[in-house]
């Protein structure tokens, strides 16, 4: 999030957003503190997927696991390691699901049981490419795209937004969640750009990157209901 008003907080708002970044979402119980996948198409939309209704893991369980055996699997096909950000690579398996399952050691299904996780996001890759998205870079919240790709069989809204969020755009939704975020905090409801300064002076005391803070954040958050508020100022579509 970007504020082009410079604020001076209060000791009490700046000791208060510390305090409840240690009781919802320190980095001790956190496995969010990174800043998502902004170069990793490829990951970012299998993070999402996989996220939903399950636990993220470390390393070598849960979501995580599946992110890991995909770069694993992927760096032999490329004989080197990158940025893995053409979906296409996961488009080639829309029509052999099973095959994908495999490579990634999961085979959870979709809320409904109807298919599996990796079923939906072979299929989603595959309506991306369809509508010109193949790369992070490419990636928007055009309204054709997100109801095309929140119409496949589990791939909600939410999966949606997450994915957008792990390549680096905020829309409006995201950037209510961070704004609710530090009002929680303080205790009232603040703006967009209190709210921005004041998650950038936390990840300043906290010897972290903004970008980092604001994805643990947004993670916590968004597991409660968005609260209805006024209309935000035109809403940020990047990081930074």
């Amino acid at each position: 999030m970007y504020s082009p008003v410079t604020h001076i907080f209060s000791q009490h708002d700046h000791d208060a957003v510390r305090f409840h970044i240690e009781d919802t979402a320190a980095l001790t119980v956190s496995p969010f503190w990174t800043p998502g996948w902004p170069d990793e198409l490829e990951i970012a939309l299998l993070d999402a997927v996989f996220t939903a209704r399950a636990p993220y893991g470390g390393p070598g369980n849960g979501v995580r696991r599946v992110l890991s055996r995909w770069r694993a699997y992927r760096s032999l096909e490329l004989h080197r390691r990158e940025h893995l950000d053409d979906i296409g690579a996961l488009a080639n398996f829309q029509t052999c699901p099973e095959d994908l399952a495999e490579i990634l050691g999961n085979r959870q299904r979709v809320s409904g049981n109807s298919t599996t996780k990796a079923d939906a996001a072979a299929r989603a890759a595959a309506t991306l490419i369809a509508l010109g998205v193949r790369t992070a870079a490419d990636l928007d919240d055009h309204g054709d795209r997100r109801r095309a790709v929140t119409a496949i069989t589990g791939v909600g809204f939410k999966t949606w937004e997450c994915a957008l969020f792990l390549v680096g755009r905020r829309t409006p939704d995201a950037i209510r969640y961070l704004v609710a975020f530090i009002s929680d905090a303080v205790g009232r409801e603040v703006d967009l750009s209190e709210a921005s300064g004041l998650l950038g002076a936390a990840a300043e005391t906290l010897g972290s990157e903004t970008v980092v803070l604001e994805h643990a954040a947004w993670r916590y958050r968004r597991r409660f209901p968005l609260p209805a508020s006024p209309a935000l100022p035109v809403p940020l579509s990047e990081v930074g």
